[in-house]
């Protein structure tokens, strides 16, 4: 993996947990979990335009494809890379409608819109583009 996705590993109560992939992801993407017909608790890129996929719970660690188990970083507190928009640090991020990818929240009356990190820089890697930003969680 060119790029480190925890930054901060030891340092706070990051749980790195194994789930089953809905699909396949990228690592950076923030995943919510979501329950099926089945019983079991899988994950798939977090996602704003569809009301089941809005339970942030963590970030992929790793790439994988559906189907494998995912190993999803899962904590408060924990400074983590995670897929966003272009945003300068000290934003408030919450879920996106682009699938995996946190985007500026914005206060408004739907209580399932949350925010879920903080960016401590700009843009991607500082380069000031959309993708992997480093995060601390809430």
């Amino acid at each position: 993996m060119a790029t480190e996705i925890l930054v901060n590993d030891g340092g706070a109560p990051a749980r790195i947990i194994p789930f089953k992939a809905g699909e396949a992801l990228t690592a950076g993407d923030a995943v919510a979990a979501l329950h099926v017909a089945s019983g079991d608790c899988t994950v798939m890129k977090a996602d704003s335009s569809e009301a089941t996929n809005l339970s942030f719970v963590g970030v992929a660690m790793t790439d994988c494809a559906s189907g494998d188990m995912a190993s999803i970083i899962t904590g408060r507190g924990i400074v983590v890379r995670i897929n966003c928009t272009d945003v300068n640090g000290g934003i408030l991020m919450a879920v996106g409608n682009t699938g995996g990818q946190l985007e500026a929240y914005t206060d408004g009356t739907d209580l399932t819109d949350n925010p879920v990190a903080v960016t401590l820089e700009d843009g991607a890697l500082g380069g000031g583009a959309a993708g992997l930003v480093k995060c601390l969680t809430l």
